[in-house]
């Protein structure tokens, strides 16, 4: 059995037999690979979960995807940042009350 739990939008966590793998969300435009051919392929932009980090345990994996989101915040305050890691963490504790 193997992990898939969604964190967010764009995260996700999965596990192999021996490590948990963390996932990024990627948006692929076929249009603009070199091999992409009109009459061969369909130009419509698709979605692919691309393995990003991998962790040993998964509190391990939700410090990497709050980091990240940190690192990607349009904060311009610290308040502003302290509430976004506040509502990421209220995130984790909902979904984590409601699996219990």
């Amino acid at each position: 059995m193997t992990l898939n739990i969604e964190i967010s939008d764009n995260y996700r966590i999965t596990s192999d037999s021996t490590q948990i793998i963390v996932q990024r969300k990627h948006f692929v435009d076929p249009t603009l690979s070199p091999a992409y051919d009109a009459d061969k392929h369909s130009s419509e932009t698709r979605e692919e979960w691309r393995n990003w980090k991998y962790c040993g345990k998964v509190t391990q994996a939700i410090e990497v995807i709050a980091r990240q989101n940190v690192l990607e915040s349009d904060a311009t305050s610290l308040e502003q940042l302290r509430n976004e890691i506040a509502l990421f963490k209220q995130e984790i504790k909902r979904a984590m009350d409601e699996d219990a």
